[in-house]
């Protein structure tokens, strides 16, 4: 089933290739600059910094900055508070590879990682002021709301990790003996950044053309919405922050939009996350409910 599912959407990208090519260059030329201008100088740096903080156990060294906050769940996992911070802040997919490699390096199982991911690997919040609120919505609306309804669903499932943490032995300090990362060299590391780095812009690439070809597509208006909407986050905002609906509609969809992050940006999230075998299926679940939740909640606040 899966497989016919793959045949048939490899067919129906080859049809579309075929019969509308400058559509599909201008979408790959539109992924590779973003991806060459703005995705590469800002992750690059970022993927070979964790590579190599992972190589000399620096993640470590850096969660003992949290100690305060250590003291207050003593039996915590060291590195739990630096992973929801700089996840937090840098956003998808760094948050994504930072718990890929301490699941690697046997800091977290598989299922707290998991857990995690949904926490750790939101949209950057500087992406979210600088072009959702700056932007497309000129600074019109309320930050702090926005930034409420955008996020309060995750805070509710982080406090559900701090509940499996009282009752049951979830993230709690984990015995580390021999990490992946120290049978790297330095050249394995920078090799492995550049191949996260050249996957994500495949992804970026792949996801832009489509959005480019579904908006030539003979779909029904609400399919075609939706697509572009599921797609890829950059392209959606842009899309419907122009569209002509009322200013509360529009941040509802802005809203709903941005806390789901993407196609693209689940595809660039597994593609950092192989070598953990995180599950994407789970994770697109986890965000849907997020967005649909933001959704709602932009829905009370905005009225």
């Amino acid at each position: 089933m899966r497989n016919g599912i793959i045949q048939f959407l490899l067919i129906f990208c080859a049809v579309s290739l075929l019969f509308f090519p400058q559509t599909s260059i201008d979408g790959a030329k539109n992924g590779l600059l973003l991806w060459s201008a703005t995705i590469t100088p800002t992750l690059l740096p970022f993927l070979l910094l964790s590579g190599f903080m992972q190589y000399y156990q620096t993640f470590h060294f850096l969660s003992r900055l949290f100690f305060p906050l250590k003291k207050l769940f003593p039996d915590i996992n060291d590195d739990f508070f630096y992973t929801c911070i700089l996840g937090f802040f840098c956003g998808c997919p760094l948050g994504a590879k930072i718990i890929n490699d301490l699941i690697l390096s046997g800091s977290y199982t598989k299922q707290e990682g998991q857990a995690l991911l949904y926490v750790c690997n939101q949209i950057s919040p500087m992406f979210t002021i600088g072009y959702t609120l700056t932007l497309i919505l000129h600074g019109n609306i309320n930050t702090l709301c926005f930034f409420f309804c955008l996020y309060f669903p995750v805070l509710c499932y982080l406090f559900y990790l701090f509940y499996l943490f009282f009752t049951k032995d979830f993230l709690h300090a984990h015995q580390i003996s021999h990490p992946v990362s120290i049978k790297k060299s330095a050249d394995q590391i920078i090799f492995d950044s550049l191949h996260s780095i050249f996957t994500i812009g495949i992804c970026i690439m792949i996801f832009s053309i489509g959005a480019s070809l579904i908006s030539v597509l003979p779909f029904p208006f609400f399919i075609k919405q939706v697509l572009i909407a599921i797609f890829e986050i950059t392209n959606a905002v842009s899309y419907f922050g122009t569209m002509q609906i009322s200013s509360y509609h529009k941040i509802i969809l802005l809203c709903m939009i941005t806390s789901f992050g993407g196609l693209s940006a689940a595809a660039q999230t597994i593609s950092v996350c192989k070598k953990s075998r995180l599950s994407f299926w789970k994770y697109l679940l986890v965000k849907f409910l997020f967005s649909l939740s933001s959704g709602l909640l932009a829905a009370l606040f905005f009225i």
